[in-house]
């Protein structure tokens, strides 16, 4: 069976989202709600999954100020401006703005809600009235930026601004729908976003991707220093083709425009110094050596961004399948086995975050496979213990 029969339909609700509307004792007003959450689930599946990659450069040579690029460019522009739009539009047709009447007197009294379940319903409908207008206000500004000079004149600058934009909006609809559940329920942003979870879990899946690329990138460095001269060139292709690797993995995709700019800069300089017959012994780290620390700030940004909560969560769940392990062990049960496997693969979500436990992971996944007794069980949960514990949470 293909993906693509495989996922959701793009107006999809999380579960938790589907059950704060069925708890609304207001049917009429849950409609219309669930109507605008159903278009905001649409607008971020489809602001997620528009194929903006094929548009990306694949040099850092300049354009040229012309309206070829823009013009290559407008398919994505225009259905991320139609995405949005039509989330606006939703929103206005199932809470119409309230009307402005300049007659009225601004000192006028107006009674209180009558019922608390009014004045949360309030409360949503000025949230989604300021966000249709943060929105549409929004698209507006995406037109004017696409259209400036230097914005124009530069494929690698057009798809960072086009970028930056689509996640600005997910953020925005993202909040939107967050906020007027929240209203009602006492319910975490995973839990009732559209597509939260995913976005995490590419994020995860590129800071882990970022961590081989670097443990591959550092190894290379360590060959090309004790190599000669002649045998440097070999090995600055092979890191290019490291690098290509990297870019074909589905975790990039994730990476931020920026970063994609400099790898690319940093194969052109890699493809360069493999052609040439001999390398000094500072040839490759001149050029790898800044792209580590690069790519170590994007881990860094992905982390902190996205991954926090992600992380405490993995955490904390792989400390009580340490403490299941350890009562199974005491009870002489062979479960503890298996728990402290399960353990294992759940911490693979934290892959990245430190290189001490990431270290730690790659024997234990390997001690895993081989099988754990009693005494390599109690050994290992020892150590993921201590290797839980100095994971670097602020």
């Amino acid at each position: 069976m293909s993906a693509s029969k495989n996922r959701p339909p793009p107006d999809a609700l999380p579960p938790q989202l589907v059950s704060v509307l069925e708890g609304l004792m207001d049917r009429d007003f849950a409609a219309r709600l669930e109507r605008v959450h159903r278009a905001a689930a649409v607008a971020i599946d489809r602001l997620g999954h528009l194929n903006i990659v094929k548009y990306e450069p694949t040099s850092v040579e300049p354009d040229g100020a012309d309206l070829s690029l823009w013009e290559t460019m407008a398919p994505a522009i225009r259905d991320t401006v139609v995405d949005v739009n039509h989330l606006v539009s939703a929103i206005r047709k199932d809470f119409p703005p309230p009307a402005r009447a300049a007659e009225a007197p601004s000192s006028g009294w107006a009674p209180p809600p009558a019922s608390s379940d009014e004045r949360l319903a309030q409360e949503v409908e000025a949230v989604l009235h300021t966000s249709a207008e943060g929105l549409a206000r929004r698209v507006s500004e995406l037109g004017i930026q696409m259209r400036r000079p230097e914005v124009v004149s530069d494929g690698w600058t057009l798809m960072t601004e086009l970028a930056e934009f689509r996640a600005d909006f997910r953020a925005r609809i993202g909040d939107l729908v967050y906020v007027t559940a929240a209203a009602f329920e006492d319910v975490r942003r995973e839990d009732v976003v559209p597509s939260y979870l995913n976005q995490v879990a590419s994020r995860a899946a590129l800071r882990g991707a970022a961590a081989d690329l670097r443990r591959s990138l550092l190894a290379r460095l360590e060959r090309a220093a004790k190599a000669e001269p002649p045998s440097r060139p070999a090995l600055a292709r092979n890191v290019e083709e490291s690098l290509a690797a990297f870019v074909t993995l589905p975790a990039s995709v994730s990476l931020r425009t920026p970063y994609k700019r400099r790898l690319v800069e940093v194969r052109g300089a890699l493809r360069e110094a493999g052609g040439q017959a001999e390398l000094g012994p500072r040839a490759l780290p001149d050029v790898v050596e800044p792209f580590l620390a690069l790519l170590d700030e994007a881990v860094e940004e992905v982390t902190r961004t996205w991954l926090t909560g992600h992380d405490r969560a993995v955490w904390a769940a792989c400390g009580g399948r340490l403490e299941l392990a350890r009562m199974h062990l005491a009870l002489g049960s062979h479960g503890a086995a298996r728990v402290l496997a399960e353990a294992v693969e759940a911490a693979g979500a934290l892959y990245g975050r430190a290189q001490p436990f990431d270290i730690f992971l790659r024997k234990a996944r390997l001690d895993v496979a081989e099988g754990l007794d009693e005494t390599s069980s109690r050994a290992l949960l020892e150590s993921f213990g201590e290797k839980l514990a100095g994971l670097p949470f602020s």
